[in-house]
């Protein structure tokens, strides 16, 4: 079985960190799921030739589901179904009816019946209500063909992403044969962002979605006094830990560690998680990640380009699972797929 045979089908693509990775890996991607305008933008751009499916998930059938694999076998269905109702961030809410677009992820899995499917989100779906919706998925698997299915956390910073990334990654196979999770190779010497985003320091504005962000003389005097890798200088002038806005100009900001923390040039980057005020300060300049230094992080090569507003190009950049080790996880099944057609054409 050679690449060019090997296909998949890319559910909640998002920017496409997913579609990236198992094309690069020679997967052929037979068509795209995305509704958000912004990601249907950014696919179309960067991704012309790839089918997209741009509507609601929950309005395709299973017949035009199977319309749109043009009678080719699926070897793998991925996707990162929206997470935001079992993010650690915020209120966690298990009725969210974004959840439900989980089960569509399964209800396609089982139309389509591929050899694998990886299904990423937020490490909260496992430990939500004691891991009721994590037990009750593993369940579902099993019942549609996927006996074998298994979920496991993993660290994205473990596989060469500079970045302490946290998610877990559902896998399961049709044939019921145990699947091990690609082996991680950097756990003890991470990649750090002195090699992946110091090099676009005086490129602002040059480079495509490198564009920083306005901040206000206040907050940017603020910012300065963010020490690399950590909080506040203690010198810090207090003037400065009161909020900027007219309408909070006598409140002392609250969650300051949390709101302005600066990441280390030596170091992995925390999370990268959507939103336009989210993205962590810069090592070194006083300002916010641009969008194409958090692309890095993610590792989306400086070819894709991110369409929509700022903050809609920082929710495709956080929501998506780094191009790196989609790719990883790609490579790892293709592996399998082919000593397993190597065997079959043994005999």
């Amino acid at each position: 079985m050679n690449s060019e045979q090997l296909t998949f089908v890319d559910l909640f693509s998002g920017a496409g960190g997913f579609l990236r990775g198992f094309m690069d890996a020679g997967f052929e991607p037979l068509f795209s799921v995305e509704n958000w305008k912004p990601a249907i933008e950014t696919h179309k751009t960067n991704y012309p030739n790839v089918p997209l499916l741009s509507k609601d998930i929950r309005e395709i059938s299973n017949e035009e589901f199977i319309k749109s694999a043009k009678g080719k076998k699926v070897n793998v269905v991925v996707g990162g179904p929206p997470c935001q109702g079992f993010s650690t961030i915020g209120n966690r809410n298990p009725n969210d009816e974004r959840n439900n677009l989980i089960l569509e992820f399964l209800r396609t899995v089982k139309t389509l019946k591929p050899d694998f499917f990886i299904m990423e989100n937020v490490r909260g779906l496992v430990s939500s209500k004691n891991g009721y919706f994590r037990d009750i998925l593993l369940e579902r698997f099993k019942e549609i063909g996927y006996e074998n299915a298994q979920c496991k956390i993993i660290c994205a910073a473990d596989y060469g992403v500079p970045q302490k990334r946290y998610r877990v990654f559902f896998i399961g196979s049709k044939d019921g044969q145990e699947i091990d999770y690609p082996k991680e190779f950097s756990k003890q010497n991470p990649e750090t962002l002195r090699d992946h985003i110091m090099d676009l320091v005086g490129k602002e504005n040059q480079v495509p979605n490198h564009i920083p962000m306005n901040h206000n003389p206040i907050v940017k005097e603020r910012i300065s006094y963010i020490l690399e890798g950590g909080g506040i200088h203690p010198n810090i002038p207090e003037h400065l830990l009161k909020g900027s806005r007219s309408d909070f100009k006598d409140n002392k900001l609250k969650n300051f560690s949390h709101v302005y923390k600066r990441l280390h040039r030596d170091k992995p980057a925390t999370t990268m998680v959507p939103g336009h005020n989210a993205f962590p300060l810069h090592p070194i300049e006083n300002r916010s990640l641009t969008v194409r230094e958090a692309a890095r992080i993610q590792t989306f090569p400086d070819d894709v380009i991110f369409e929509g507003t700022r903050q809609e190009q920082c929710i495709q950049v956080g929501n998506a699972v780094p191009v790196k080790l989609s790719k990883i996880f790609a490579e790892h099944l293709k592996q399998i797929l082919v000593e397993e057609w190597e065997q079959i054409t043994t005999y």
